[in-house]
């Protein structure tokens, strides 16, 4: 008697999860965001939202915590929306980094 088969899923490997990124749209954004950075980023973010989809949240619950999500990356910050979106470009270029 054999036993059934079960599907196994495999975990993305950073290399897979870097090919699914849009690269070029990462660098877009990075830069933009960098380009307000000290300043006020109220338009940058109304943008944001209305034109490349981000999606911002926020969880009052263990500390009030601001998410973000933008062309398949996420990025959090418990200061404010403006802290979130700067966490964002930073995480864009060290996966571009990564991407190198």
């Amino acid at each position: 008697m054999t036993k059934p088969t079960t599907k196994t899923t495999q975990k993305p490997t950073r290399k897979r999860a870097l090919k699914k990124l849009d690269l070029d749209k990462l660098r877009l954004l990075a830069e933009e965001i960098g380009s307000y950075e000290g300043g006020d980023k109220t338009n940058l973010i109304h943008r944001l939202e209305t034109e490349e989809g981000m999606k911002i949240k926020f969880s009052p619950n263990g500390g009030g915590i601001y998410r973000i999500t933008m062309a398949g990356l996420k990025a959090s910050s418990t200061s404010s929306e403006a802290y979130a979106l700067t966490n964002w470009g930073n995480a864009a270029r060290r996966m571009l980094a990564k991407a190198v």
